[in-house]
């Protein structure tokens, strides 16, 4: 049996930007280049420390969630979805720069993750969200029920679970929370936390995003690492 990929649409620093180049660096991976990256050396922080807290963001590369990893339906072909992600960014002026905020959000009983978050909240990005999620579902295949029970729906809200089923993925529309993770759950008084801020305090540049393109990310088989298959600029055309 052939390998099905899946694909999502993400935003992302462009790759000449310090923040991609620090975010890459960070997870160990670059998803441009398709390349494993020298993490930072840090005060205090083995290296087999921060890696296996990066593990999880590694595998999807440094980005905003716009359209969650998702097939396509049958019938539909990788060149429709290129085109109507073309279509998407033509509709859309590019955004920002905004500045940054490191944050620790919930990730179960006792842990945490750390992630960079729009500071203050951009509206022209929530409405960008919007409708990539719903003008592009209709290329994106029903959730197998595995998929299902991987989203853990049991800890969903009732409103996070009604766009599971409609659209594939919880947190999206009014449960948008834009962000750039930097680890997968770690303890929430693990010393990676004050080590970032110290290390982010020490380049301004790296805590400002602007988003320049839409992003279309491809996994080729389960298991393997996310890349960017195609740049669109927003209000032009895909980049070659």
């Amino acid at each position: 049996m052939n390998p099905e990929p899946r694909y999502a649409i993400y935003l992302a620093p462009e790759p000449q930007e310090k923040l991609w180049q620090f975010g890459s660096a960070w997870l160990g991976y670059d998803a441009a280049s398709r390349a494993d990256v020298k993490q930072p050396a840090l005060q205090g922080i083995p290296s087999d420390v921060l890696r296996e807290a990066t593990a999880h963001p590694r595998l999807y590369g440094l980005h905003v969630t716009l359209k969650a990893p998702f097939r396509l339906a049958e019938g539909i072909g990788v060149d429709a979805l290129e085109r109507a992600v073309a279509e998407l960014a033509r509709r859309h002026a590019p955004i920002g720069p905004f500045s940054l905020a490191l944050e620790a959000r919930q990730a179960g009983e006792d842990a945490v993750f750390l992630c960079l978050v729009p500071a203050p909240m951009q509206p022209t990005l929530h409405r960008l969200e919007a409708e990539a999620v719903i003008t592009l579902d209709p290329l994106r295949a029903p959730l197998t029920p595995g998929e299902i029970a991987r989203r853990r729906p049991d800890r969903l809200t009732r409103r996070e679970r009604a766009h599971l089923e409609r659209y594939g993925y919880p947190y999206v529309l009014d449960c948008f929370r834009p962000h750039l993770s930097l680890t997968g759950p770690i303890a929430a008084d693990s010393p990676l936390r004050p080590a970032l801020a110290d290390y982010l305090t020490a380049e301004p540049a790296m805590m400002q995003l602007s988003v320049l393109s839409l992003l279309l990310f491809e996994q080729p088989e389960a298991g393997a690492r996310f890349h960017i298959r195609q740049r669109y600029r927003l209000g032009g055309e895909a980049d070659e």
